[in-house]
């Protein structure tokens, strides 16, 4: 099940070259079955090769180069890091653990902001809080509230580990932004904006409610379990004044599972798509299997990096050919990394693969 791929470089060999990348293999919803991966790409061959860096993780999902050097890997309870150096990993280093794991969202993304900080999601145990010992509560402030958003550690948020460099010292965790169901896709511009991607409830109804990218403010909260896309109250909720939580930058289709985002710079990403602005923008992995999913876009961004305008289809509703002996017919994408030439090499967890995705006629 990969989720996350991190571009590490090319390397000469032979008049040829190797492509090296770091791959997180979630092995399974059950605890203990991840790994990292090192995987190399032989340009003469064609051919990969797999090493097996770390395994019996729990539950990886987000890894990302902090301003040290080294990387963070986030697994369900815990994020450590490692230090990379000549193809080798040191040991794993625990920088937080006995993180909130309650529930269906239990996965960790991780960005670390202009500001040097960690940011990290903790999503909430239900889907809209509801069942295995959740329910709403009175409104607080007249926003919404229940029982996960409670304690020490509050789920459905967004968490910031607070950050002194170079010595990489954690001086304080505490949640960041409320009211946010599940943020697997977090994305930190130069200019300090903070976006997050909400999955949200997950109605029957194929339209509703939409997904959202949301500007990360401190202290603010998002409508989770209430308030969906343009701060709508949904159907059965305790009456809250919506208009009390912060609004979407962007709306997206519902279903969409918007997995990961990422900014890119000039490349092959920008100069794909259709219109707008060719050097900056926004992409994001559409992970659902309904037809708002199994897509890869890409939004124009301002100078703040704010997404705007109409998604931009770069990849859409790929076809998993059956001689792959894959488990589903349509692609999955999860993460991506980009390499030097601006292509993308595409983690697909369902179908277990990587897709590279380049100009027509060349090669990676």
């Amino acid at each position: 099940m990969p989720r996350h791929v991190v571009w590490l470089g090319q390397r000469n060999q032979n008049n040829s070259y190797l492509i090296d990348l770091l791959v997180v293999d979630m092995g399974s919803w059950e605890a203990g079955k991840g790994r990292l991966l090192h995987l190399t790409w032989s340009a003469a061959t064609k051919k990969s090769s797999i090493k097996e860096i770390f395994s019996g993780l729990d539950r990886p999902h987000g890894l990302e180069k902090g301003p040290d050097g080294a990387f963070y890997l986030g697994e369900a309870s815990k994020i450590s890091r490692f230090t990379w150096k000549d193809n080798q990993a040191s040991v794993l280093e625990t920088v937080l653990s006995n993180l909130p794991i309650e529930g269906r969202h239990p996965l960790k993304a991780l960005v670390f902001g202009a500001d040097g900080h960690l940011y990290f999601n903790v999503g909430a145990a239900t889907d809209r809080c509801q069942g295995a010992g959740s329910k709403l509560l009175p409104l607080k402030k007249g926003l919404p509230h229940c029982t996960e958003m409670e304690g020490a550690q509050p789920q459905a948020a967004v968490y910031v580990a607070k950050m002194q460099w170079p010595q990489a010292k954690l001086i304080r965790v505490e949640p960041y932004a409320t009211g946010l169901r599940n943020s697997m896709g977090l994305a930190a511009h130069p200019s300090g904006t903070l976006l997050q991607a909400e999955n949200n409830i997950d109605f029957p109804d194929e339209k509703f409610p939409p997904e959202e990218i949301n500007v990360l403010l401190a202290g603010k909260h998002y409508g989770w379990p209430s308030c969906v896309g343009n701060r709508l109250p949904i159907p059965g909720a305790i009456t809250a004044d919506c208009k009390l939580t912060q609004a979407p930058a962007l709306l997206m289709p519902a279903h969409a599972a918007p997995l990961h985002l990422a900014y890119t710079q000039k490349s092959f990403a920008a100069e794909k798509a259709k219109e707008g602005n060719r050097s900056t923008g926004l992409l994001v992995s559409w992970h659902g299997y309904r037809s708002a999913g199994q897509k890869i876009v890409r939004y124009d961004t301002n100078d703040r990096g704010i997404p705007q305008g109409p998604a931009q289809e770069l990849i859409s509703q790929w076809k998993v050919p059956a001689k792959q002996n894959t488990t589903h017919a349509g692609g999955a994408p999860v993460a991506w990394a980009q390499d030097q030439q601006g292509h993308l090499w595409i983690a697909d967890d369902r179908n277990k693969m990587l897709v590279w995705f380049g100009r027509q006629n060349s090669q990676p």
